[in-house]
């Protein structure tokens, strides 16, 4: 069973991003309000949060392949370009370009609430087998 992205990203929840539904093929991630502490000083959103949304949204279309051999896969690379200062509400849209056993290459693009282009992106992925569940220390 596939878990949600706010079950799976504290970090997601603190900025308050959320995946919404997508059509096949694609995952998709809004920020519906853009709070003071994410701005910078034009005030657009930080190149910070432009990233998270970014980077999340394709590592979570790298997990979310049928075939993944893991619901988790972690950035190796990313690459992006800012196009305009992002504000108001935000959409992530990722996608898989290709995908191996190991490595899932992924693209991704952030639009504003207008479908104006913010940001894109390209990543390469891993998939992560290893457990990812923090253990308490006693």
């Amino acid at each position: 069973m596939s878990t949600t992205l706010s079950e799976r990203s504290s970090f997601m929840r603190l900025i308050g991003a959320a995946q919404v539904s997508a059509p096949p093929g694609k995952v998709h991630i809004r920020l519906p309000h853009l709070r003071e502490e994410l701005l910078n000083q034009l005030p657009a959103a930080h190149g910070g949060v432009l990233m998270t949304l970014l980077d999340s949204v394709m590592s979570r279309a790298a997990s979310e392949l049928p075939e993944a051999p893991s619901q988790t896969a972690v950035t190796v690379e990313m690459s992006s370009r800012f196009h305009r200062p992002g504000r108001g509400a935000l959409l992530a849209e990722g996608w898989v370009v290709h995908a191996s056993r190991s490595l899932c290459s992924c693209a991704a693009q952030l639009t504003d609430e207008d479908g104006q282009l913010v940001a894109t992106a390209h990543g390469t992925f891993k998939y992560w087998l290893a457990p990812t569940k923090l253990e308490s220390t006693p």
